[in-house]
């Protein structure tokens, strides 16, 4: 049984501050669930739920009533998916009018009959989910909240109010009379939901080229980079070469050859709506057929580089269905409702982000403390400076090795549950009023530098790759990890708890300023049962 439990419903407290109690619970014993026993099947599920004394049949029919559960709060948790994202997602040159731009991956996997179509970011090596919805692929049945009820980006959440009922942007089911609406309006979803002070672009494969679209993203200005079909029309104001005509397929049109680019400023796509466009053609000469996107970005440079981080979607796809999280195959379920699936991809997906900021946290302390143990190992070497951004050598954490005790904390940990407010801080430091109980972490800034690394860079596909570092070697035998699958490796440790530990009270600090304006009352219990689980 996993023995993070604590932590992950800690994780899942801070992720969603306006659910109620018991979804709290039932959400995190998923995640932990869907952790432990990497399976769909709602039977194996139930057998591996953390802190749950009732019997097999008992914890079935707790997930069914979770699962249906017709006021939880999902668009809290794409926003929060989303701040996260905003911090550790890969950077790009600045658009035209001086945004930032926000890569937004649309893709689809099927869990027969089912199908889950998701939003990632790029970060890394993966591509993180920050949006999703699933859907029945022949009734077409799909699961969105209502429009009306879509949160702003700017705002907080409401405030949870006791014995009150609050109108909650709980999905439903819908039925819609094509696929195409559906991923409409999960554009128009994330699109909503995603800060104005961004630029999102959307980027696809050649399943979601269409003309209606395109044109759609014009009349609105909406950024894309769209993969097309080989198959389809293409024309171009004038010919690119004399013996190449204005019209036709593209690779007539285009005349690329392997290993050659070709950029299009104005082009049209198809034959009858002649839909304005800027196209790119790539064919790398190890690729057995070229690449033609159609977009409206100013540039060849960033149009190629978004697309080509739209790989990092596959590489998070099958983490999330036949890798690191469900070591099963996606389509070993057995449901048969849309809602019970959509809400199993939601602790999926949250079971993701747990494992990639715990690889990232792991990519910022485990460098620094190997090397700290490895000076320590050798009397004659001299101690390493101690600089800015380094602690003092007798208050560096020392690295254990798996099966060994658990790591010490480099700083003083937080008081046990229950334990009164006051004596938080340290004795030299007079009290804080009655009236502000914050912990002293949770207002220091500093800790939020102390949280998750960057991600660590991609490797190259081809060519020689980069020596092993010795830390790593304690997770894998040969090869490089992704940052997820080390992520999941420390979980499973506890030796490395304090890891786990200290992302929880990084995610807590880092997220608060996204949290309802607490009364008084609820913020002494959050502060109780929320932020000392993870101490």
């Amino acid at each position: 049984m996993i023995v993070a439990y604590p932590d992950v419903l800690s994780l899942v407290q801070h992720l969603a501050p306006t659910w109620r109690k018991p979804q709290h619970t039932n959400f995190a014993q998923l995640v932990c669930a869907l952790l432990e026993r990497g399976s769909l099947v709602l039977s194996e599920l139930a057998r591996v739920m953390p802190a749950s004394t009732q019997k097999l049949h008992g914890r079935l029919k707790r997930i069914d009533r979770f699962l249906d559960n017709p006021r939880l709060d999902e668009p809290v948790l794409f926003l929060r998916w989303l701040t996260l994202a905003y911090r550790l997602g890969d950077d790009l040159p600045p658009a035209s009018d001086g945004r930032p731009i926000l890569p937004l991956l649309l893709d689809t996997v099927y869990f027969e009959p089912f199908a889950l179509l998701v939003v990632t970011v790029p970060c890394g090596s993966r591509g993180l989910p920050v949006a999703l919805t699933t859907y029945h692929r022949y009734q077409l049945a799909a699961c969105f909240p209502p429009s009306t009820t879509w949160p702003s980006p700017l705002g907080l959440p409401p405030r949870p109010r006791r014995r009150k009922r609050t109108k909650v942007p709980a999905s439903t089911v819908v039925e819609y009379d094509s696929q195409n609406k559906i991923e409409a309006e999960l554009i128009a979803y994330v699109l909503h939901l995603a800060s104005p002070a961004l630029l999102a672009v959307i980027i696809a494969d050649r399943g979601f080229a269409r003309a209606a679209l395109f044109i759609d993203f014009n009349q609105r200005n909406q950024p894309f980079v769209i993969r097309f079909d080989a198959q389809t029309h293409i024309r171009v104001p004038t010919s690119l070469a004399p013996d190449l005509p204005t019209e036709g397929l593209p690779k007539d049109v285009l005349g690329l050859r392997p290993g050659h680019r070709v950029w299009c400023p104005q082009a049209y796509y198809t034959k009858e709506d002649q839909v304005p466009i800027r196209l790119l053609a790539v064919w790398d000469p190890d690729q057995k057929e070229p690449w033609y996107i159609a977009t409206n970005l100013d540039t060849a440079e960033q149009t190629e580089t978004l697309y080509r981080w739209r790989m990092r979607l596959e590489c998070a796809n099958r983490d999330e269905k036949t890798g690191v999280i469900l070591r099963e195959g996606g389509d070993h379920h057995a449901l048969t409702s849309v809602l019970h699936l959509h809400r199993l991809l939601l602790a999926l997906c949250t079971a993701e982000w747990l494992c990639a900021l715990v690889g990232l946290q792991a990519w910022r302390d485990l460098p620094e403390q190997f090397q700290a143990l490895r000076s320590a190992e050798r009397p004659s070497a001299q101690p390493a400076p101690v600089g800015p951004s380094l602690p003092a050598p007798e208050q560096r954490p020392v690295l254990q090795p798996p099966g060994s005790s658990a790591l010490p904390e480099p700083t003083a940990l937080a008081p046990a549950v229950g334990a009164p407010i006051a004596r938080l801080t340290s004795p030299s430091t007079p009290p804080k009023p009655a009236s502000l109980p914050y912990p002293e972490w949770a207002t220091d800034l500093h800790s939020l530098d102390a949280g998750p690394s960057a991600p660590p860079p991609v490797l190259p596909h081809r060519g020689s790759t980069p020596k092993l570092p010795e830390w790593l070697r304690l997770f894998a035998a040969r090869g490089w990890l992704s940052y997820v699958r080390l992520g999941k490796e420390i979980i499973f440790s506890t030796a490395f708890h304090q890891l786990l530990h200290r992302m929880v009270r990084w995610l807590a600090g880092y997220l608060w300023p996204k949290t309802p304006t607490w009364l008084p009352w609820q913020l002494r219990y959050r502060l109780r049962h929320w932020w000392f689980d993870s101490s």
